[in-house]
């Protein structure tokens, strides 16, 4: 059984609410945080589309809220420096294309001969 098949069978039987999960930025791999009882997290890595399960241990409530806050801050900073770097390239395309439109003259206009 696949582990999107895993995690949608114990969503349907015991709903979301004690089930988070959050991509890993830069990767297809889901970190799921499944809660076993109070103050108690257990937390496992997966390919959604893989049959592989990594159980990386369990977290108290406070460093489940830490360890989601660290995630969230990783994606954003991932879709921040994308988001840079796409600026930075088309700026360098802009000024590539002036100074080969100046070097190529192919700002000029040219008269049409017969």
């Amino acid at each position: 059984m696949r582990n999107i098949d895993r995690i949608a069978k114990f969503v349907t039987k015991h709903g979301t609410g004690g089930i988070l999960i959050h991509t890993i930025p830069g990767t297809s791999n889901w970190l799921v945080c499944q809660k076993m009882e109070i103050n108690k997290w257990l937390v496992t890595l997966c390919n959604p589309m893989g049959f592989v399960t990594y159980n990386l241990g369990t977290v108290s409530d406070n460093q489940h809220i830490q360890l989601w806050e660290e995630l969230v801050i990783m994606e954003i900073e991932k879709k921040t420096s994308q988001i840079l770097a796409a600026r930075e390239l088309k700026n360098k395309i802009h000024q590539f294309l002036k100074t080969y439109d100046k070097k190529t003259n192919t700002n000029k206009k040219y008269k049409r001969t017969k």
